[in-house]
């Protein structure tokens, strides 16, 4: 699985296109006896696998007290929401249609926002412009690697020319 990842003084953006299971819902699978395992697998499978599936994790400031770490999490939710919109996607990663910026594919995969401590510090406004850098990096790190994918031929294995040693 490749990560692509693009990072500010108080965020990181960590982009894959597969999707991933969150750490909760794996600690959930993980445990055959649980009794909340059927539902997360259930979930997991039936989930739309044509739109982007986004979270964000406050495990990096996990020093402040549940209300910062909260407020945090909510000012990254209603930052990206609005990083997304900038960029011409919904929530899902669907294309908005009537967008200055109307994308022509969907945004699909995984996609995790994590916090420094520096963020909870950091105006509304500069976060705002923080998430709105890194996910048009991550969007453009995702075409130029999509464009590069199709062209890549699988490697071969190289043929010893020297001398064989050990014999």
């Amino acid at each position: 699985m490749k990560w692509l990842n693009s990072s500010s003084p108080g965020l990181v953006l960590r982009y894959t296109t597969e999707h991933v299971l969150s750490p909760i819902g794996k600690r959930y699978l993980g445990s055959a006896d649980h009794p909340i395992r059927p539902k997360i697998a259930y979930m997991f499978e039936n989930r739309d696998r044509n739109t982007l599936w986004w979270r964000v994790s406050t495990s990096k400031i996990g020093d402040f007290k549940r209300v910062v770490r909260s407020w945090c999490a909510r000012r990254a939710r209603i930052a990206f929401r609005e990083a997304l919109k900038n960029q011409g996607y919904d929530e899902l990663g669907i294309p908005l249609p009537d967008s200055p910026k109307a994308q022509t594919r969907r945004l699909t995969g995984s996609l995790e926002i994590l916090f420094h401590p520096k963020c909870v510090n950091q105006s509304s406004e500069t976060l705002q412009r923080d998430t709105d850098r890194c996910l048009e990096e991550i969007l453009q790190r995702r075409e130029k690697f999509s464009n590069r994918e199709p062209n890549r031929e699988p490697k071969r294995p190289r043929k010893h020319s020297g001398p064989s040693h050990g014999q």
